[in-house]
C-alpha cells in the first residue's frame, strides 16, 4: 500500500478560531485515509501543534521536520515521527518558501485563501503555476473541506 505525504505549511502562531475550524474540517474530511496519509509539519508549536494533536487523535501519523533548535520539543507519541535537521529557521521559514520548494519538486500545492496570512498574496502572483516550466499546479481553496476534497482528487489522479 502506498503512503502519501501531505505537507502542511502552517503558522507558527496560535491559530484563531477560523484556522482551527478549517483544520478540523480538513482532517475530518480525510477520514478513511488514516493508513495512507502522513501529515508533514515543521514543528510542534502554533497551528502545527494543533494539527499534530488533532490528526494523531483521529488516527493519522504525523511527521515533524524540526529545525536545529526547535521552539518546543514534541512529546513522544506512537503516531509521531520526529526528524531532526540541522536547518535553521532562516532556511526553512515561511509558507511561501515551502510552496516554491514543493513546486520545484513537482508536487501539487493546495493553498487556503483568505486566511490573513502571507499566502493570501500568492494567487495574484501565481494563479495556476509558478513559472513557465509548469512543474506542478497550484490550487486555491476556501476552507478545510475544499482542501481535503482537492487532496483526494490529486491523490486519485
Amino acid at each position: 500500500m502506498s503512503h502519501y505525504y501531505v505537507g502542511v505549511a502552517a503558522s507558527s502562531e496560535k491559530p484563531g478560531d477560523k484556522l482551527v475550524r478549517y483544520t478540523r474540517e480538513f482532517i475530518d474530511t480525510l477520514s478513511g485515509l488514516e493508513d495512507r496519509i502522513r501529515f508533514v509539519i515543521g514543528g510542534y508549536w502554533g497551528l502545527m501543534e494543533f494539527i499534530a494533536d488533532y490528526a494523531s487523535s483521529k488516527g493519522f501519523y504525523v511527521v515533524m521536520v524540526l529545525p536545529d533548535e526547535p521552539r518546543v520539543e514534541p512529546p513522544r507519541r506512537d503516531r509521531f515521527f520526529i526528524l531532526r535537521t540541522e536547518l535553521g529557521y532562516r532556511s526553512r521559514r515561511g509558507s511561501i518558501i515551502e510552496v516554491v520548494l514543493a513546486y520545484s519538486f513537482g508536487k501539487p500545492v493546495i493553498v487556503l485563501k483568505d486566511t490573513g496570512l502571507d499566502t493570501d498574496r500568492l494567487y495574484s502572483a501565481f494563479p495556476y503555476t509558478i513559472d513557465s516550466r509548469l512543474l506542478s499546479r497550484l490550487y486555491y481553496v476556501g476552507n478545510g473541506v475544499e482542501a481535503a476534497v482537492k487532496v483526494r482528487e490529486v491523490l486519485m489522479e
